[in-house]
């Protein structure tokens, strides 16, 4: 009997001794059998900085001044092609209006127009915002450099 006893220590020794050995070299994803780890991310509820800036803004209005640099002509009577600058700004775009809104548009005129935003995919500048809004109004005016209104996209 004494010698099973001896027997069943030393085989739990051994295998001990081997298991902590063969431990110490796999890494801890190797000693784990069938567990499934996964990252659990707990900043998945917070806004981000991407998500906040991505609030809808269709509807929005905001009003804009630029300085009509040069008329063209359409192939089509509705409309003409005018090349307007910002205040400060050193973009210059030539952008398609109706003739009917700036029938009165001469060059060097400035004038306020009124957006109302289409697509959130909105980007503050000339092309994007003729491309994402429809014209409210648009009237000649007399403001001239910091005077002229520049609302943000919001």
């Amino acid at each position: 009997m004494k010698k099973y006893v001896v027997i069943i220590i030393l085989t739990a020794i051994v295998f001990g001794v081997v298991g902590f050995f063969l431990g110490k070299e796999m890494n801890p994803q190797e000693k784990c059998i069938n567990v499934k780890v996964e990252n659990i991310d707990t900043k998945e509820d917070e806004p981000t900085k991407e998500n906040l800036e991505k609030k809808d803004l269709k509807n929005h209005t905001f009003t804009r001044t630029y300085n009509i640099k040069n008329i063209a002509y359409s192939n089509s009577e509705e409309f003409i092609y005018i090349t307007i600058r910002e205040f400060q700004a050193e973009e210059i775009e030539t952008v398609k209006v109706k003739t009917a809104v700036f029938k009165d548009a001469n060059v060097g005129d400035n004038w306020e127009i009124k957006f109302k935003i289409t697509n959130n995919d909105i980007e503050d500048n000339i092309k994007s915002i003729f491309a994402n809004t429809e014209i409210v109004s648009a009237k000649k005016t007399d403001k001239t450099g910091l005077e002229q209104v520049s609302d943000p996209i919001e």
